[in-house]
């Protein structure tokens, strides 16, 4: 209603404004301060970036304004463009203070009844909502009429009038507007309620992408900015990850939906500054919670009581499957058990994804790598330290496992994120600043004041202070860091499985060395002997079955594939078939069969025998 009553008063405005737009650059008079007139480009007659241009940017008699002004003297001065100015800055004056306070009071009420989330979004609509009515009204006042054969004829009336003198011609003036208002007020009023986007669009904004008025831009900016204010005073206190990133996605959201139009440019430039307050302070606090639960993560033992941790978890899996519940109870439960498996992971792993997942699509790319970088390489030392614990604790194998596991779950995680986790890292290096000052001062003729490179000051900064640059990938460090602990995994398990074996090699391989690889210095070593060979191979085979059970319960606690099992295993049964082939060309070349009865022919198929049994098993029961 408020508007309606605004484009009723607007009519015989937006007349008077079009006869003073037409007079503009046409009619001059003395100038009082004596300085020249201003020149057609300067005064706002045409041109996008003109200050009192009229919104559309046209007019009539640009020509024949053109063919006058070069006859004037320069001491003239065209009035009208004065007066479109005062007109046009009062009307923006008046209105900032009419709808300042009311649009901060409907912000703060909308924020108050919806929260900051929603009423982001509320606000949002409504100050696009604001600018399209504004830009309209605005059009109503000030922009050119569209009946361009009426305004011929008026404008011709109008020069009959002009033609008169005294009050009698004026009183006929202020007549003629007054019917000239009157009676096109319906006629422009009910074009004005039918105008589109793409109208008013094109009488905002030129072919160029510039504005015809920046002065309304301006107020319509400022009139924006009353969210810019509202959003930041709750931004403040926001610490939740959740909200920010909730608050970014609906804030760039309408931006796009702002930016789609010419007349809520001004709201789109409003919600651009409010997006990147909101990132900065989601930067900051998911800084803090990665400072706090990553940078500066302290294990307790709770952390690290693996693996009961991962036995508790399997115990509750085993009592979910064979519990006889309806389907909504086991849809629960199996979304506990979910999260269970989300709480087994190291701390420090939960909390770089939680943190990286939330802020990907919010921040900017580059700001998000950085951050990504620091937290991974913070991780990686706590695993490496918690692996160090559970290796005191609970064993070798488990902190093998444990490092394993974890390794590989980061990498599957960070899988999904495109980013290269690279950096370049500068330093200043000041290794070499001693020499330099003892050169420096040896150096009798040190030239201080010389503005060439010769100055001695210049030559001590020069020599003294270099610059170190050491480049930083996270993505390979994490994947040395995991290959190591497969590698560590391979060896420590290759010796739980066959130390005999290995410890009777390596003997071997020694002898062999020191002697040049003699046969005879081989056979004459108390070690190789029949009785004593046959014992280590016998023992080793003992105990394969029993080590190879252990092995692969605990890999199957600590990892659900049987496939990353057998990835992990084929390394080791390669690594123990090339240690028995290693142990069965020694005992040939050292096993020499004579009348000492060391070695005789069964004793040595005996022990190649039970070789041979040693590796099927270790084939078989790897993989089972």
């Amino acid at each position: 209603l408020i508007y309606t009553r605004f484009h009723g008063i607007s009519q015989r405005s937006s007349y008077l404004m079009n006869i003073i737009y037409k007079r503009m650059n046409v009619v001059y008079v003395p100038n009082p301060s004596g300085g020249g007139r201003k020149k057609k480009g300067s005064s706002g007659g045409t041109g996008s970036g003109s200050s009192s241009a009229p919104p559309n940017g046209s007019g009539n008699g640009s020509s024949t304004g053109s063919s006058k002004n070069d006859k004037r003297d320069d001491d003239m001065v065209c009035p009208y463009t004065e007066l479109w100015t005062l007109c046009r800055n009062s009307y923006i004056a008046n209105r900032t203070q009419l709808l300042r306070l009311s649009i901060r009071s409907h912000l703060d009420f909308l924020k108050a009844k919806h929260g900051l989330i929603g009423m982001t979004r509320l606000a949002s609509v409504f100050l696009m909502r604001l600018c399209t009515v504004e830009t309209s009204l605005y059009l109503d006042f000030f922009g050119k009429l569209d009946d361009d054969e009426t305004e011929v004829d008026e404008e011709k009336k109008e020069d009959g009038i002009r033609a008169g003198d005294g009050e009698e011609a004026t009183e006929k003036k202020v007549q003629f507007a007054n019917g000239r208002a009157s009676s096109s007020s319906s006629k422009s009023l009910s074009k004005s309620k039918n105008r589109d986007a793409a109208t008013l669009a094109s009488q905002v904004m030129s072919k160029d992408g510039t504005y015809y008025d920046h002065e309304f831009q301006a107020f319509l900016d400022d009139l924006c900015d009353n969210l810019h204010r509202t959003i930041r005073r709750g931004l403040v206190n926001v610490l939740d990850l959740d909200t920010l990133c909730q608050i970014v996605s609906v804030l760039r959201e309408e931006r796009s939906l702002a930016n789609s139009s010419p007349t809520t440019m001004a709201a789109a430039r409003s919600i651009g500054r409010v997006i990147v307050d909101a990132q900065e302070r989601l930067i900051f606090c998911a800084n803090s919670v990665l400072g706090k639960e990553v940078l500066r993560f302290k294990a307790t033992p709770a952390d690290l009581d693996y693996p009961d941790k991962l036995r508790k978890w399997k115990e509750q899996k085993m009592e979910l499957a064979e519990k006889d519940a309806g389907e909504e109870s086991r849809e629960e439960e199996a979304l506990k058990l979910q999260m269970q498996v989300y709480e087994s992971w190291f701390p420090p792993i939960r909390s770089v994804l939680k943190v990286l997942s939330k802020i990907f699509r919010v921040v900017e790319p580059n700001v998000f790598e950085d951050i990504a970088l620091t937290s991974i390489q913070s991780c990686s030392r706590s695993l490496k330290d918690g692996s160090m614990y559970i290796e005191k604790k609970s064993g070798v194998l488990h902190s093998d496992l444990f490092l394993v596991k974890n390794l590989l779950i980061l990498r599957e995680q960070l899988s999904p994120f495109d980013m290269q986790l690279r950096s370049v890292e500068r330093q200043l290096d000041f290794s070499d600043a001693g020499k330099a000052v003892s050169r420096f001062i040896a150096n009798r003729n040190r030239r201080l004041f010389s503005m060439t490179s010769e100055n001695a000051l210049i030559t001590l900064l020069s020599e003294g202070v270099s610059t170190r640059v050491k480049s930083i990938d996270s993505k390979r460090d994490l994947e040395d860091s995991l290959r190591s602990a497969c590698n560590d995994f391979i060896e420590n398990t290759s010796i739980s499985l066959a130390g005999p074996v290995l410890t009777f090699v390596e003997k071997c391989k020694g002898v062999s060395s020191a002697n040049g690889g003699e046969s005879s210095a081989l056979s004459s070593q108390s070690f190789m002997n029949a009785e004593y060979v046959l014992t280590v191979m016998t023992r080793a085979l003992d105990r394969l079955e029993p080590e190879l059970g252990e092995i692969n319960t605990q890999m199957s606690l600590y990892m659900e594939s049987a496939a990353t099992r057998s990835i992990l295993l084929k390394p080791v049964v390669r690594k123990i078939a090339r240690l028995l082939d290693e142990g069965r060309a020694f005992i040939n070349e050292g096993a020499v069969i004579d009348d000492d009865g060391r070695w005789t022919k069964e004793s040595k198929k005996e022990v190649l025998k039970v070789m041979d049994t040693f590796e099927k098993k270790v084939k078989s029961k790897s993989f089972t």
